[in-house]
């Protein structure tokens, strides 16, 4: 099983998760196998029973309530490791135009959406190489799954100009963050200026445009390192598109505050 201290990512028991603290800016698949839960919805309480999925990013406390009875799951993934997915942002506005950060999952796209978690969670439980990068892309299908469903109701907001630039903003950053480092760089594909391109991902996200580079490329070093132990340093900042490994050793520490070699050392003694 994963090693939990530096994976972003983890499945625990429903009553597991309800004692643990939630981090900011966490994405949450909760699934209700039986007993029964609620959620608000325009401060309206909506009552569920067994066998239901949500969707949270960002959850605000009390914002779900689960019954002492249910049991399931829930999927929990960190900032760092879906920052990058563009859909995950639309989804989480959705929630809140509806004055909710929970969204309810329904029917025919929860079935679909159960059986990528159970690939999920065998993933989780393996050993296997690139499992990380997997569970990634079926999180992707599954944001995409929802967001889909969605669609009619996201007209309203989808088209909007900062939707749309952040949404762009963070389709490029997943295609190029191994060569495009700094904001001018993305600014200038999208025909804005820096400050602007800051601003408006800081409004929508929650952080700067510069921060998303930083943590995606971060986020990246650190999946290298935890999985592909025998990737030397020079292997991994050429890897990232750095010129040289004092080059992406610097940038690691001022980007994330430790030490690399110290990072993989650490890795390798919770292995």
């Amino acid at each position: 099983m994963l090693q939990m201290n530096n994976v972003p990512f983890r499945i625990q028991s429903i009553r597991s998760a309800s004692a643990a603290p939630q981090k900011d800016h966490e994405l949450r698949i909760i699934y209700i196998a039986n007993g029964g839960g609620a959620y608000y919805e325009q401060n309206r309480l909506v009552k569920t029973g067994g066998d239901s999925l949500f969707f949270l990013h960002n959850p605000t406390p009390g914002r779900v309530e689960i019954s002492e009875e249910s049991q399931g799951q829930v999927y929990s993934f960190t900032h760092e490791f879906i920052q990058h997915i563009p859909l995950v942002h639309e989804l989480s506005m959705f929630g809140a135009e509806h004055m909710s950060s929970a969204i309810l999952v329904g029917s025919p796209v929860k079935q679909e959406v159960e059986l990528i978690l159970q690939k999920i969670s065998a993933e989780y439980e393996s050993e296997r190489h690139y499992r990380l990068d997997i569970i990634r892309d079926y999180l992707k299908i599954i944001v995409r799954h929802i967001s889909r469903s969605m669609h009619q109701q996201q007209q309203s907001w989808s088209a909007s100009r900062k939707t749309g630039m952040v949404r762009q903003f963070l389709q490029l950053l997943d295609q190029q963050y191994t060569a495009l480092k700094k904001v001018t760089h993305y600014a200038e594909k999208l025909h804005v200026t820096s400050n602007h391109l800051n601003t408006t991902l800081k409004d929508i996200t929650g952080i700067t445009a510069s921060e998303h580079i930083r943590r995606r490329v971060i986020s990246e070093a650190k999946l290298l390192a935890l999985h592909r132990e025998n990737y030397s340093m020079k292997e991994i900042a050429y890897h990232l598109g750095f010129e040289d490994k004092s080059h992406f050793s610097k940038y690691f520490k001022n980007a994330s505050g430790k030490n690399f070699t110290n990072y993989k050392k650490e890795l390798a003694m919770e292995a």
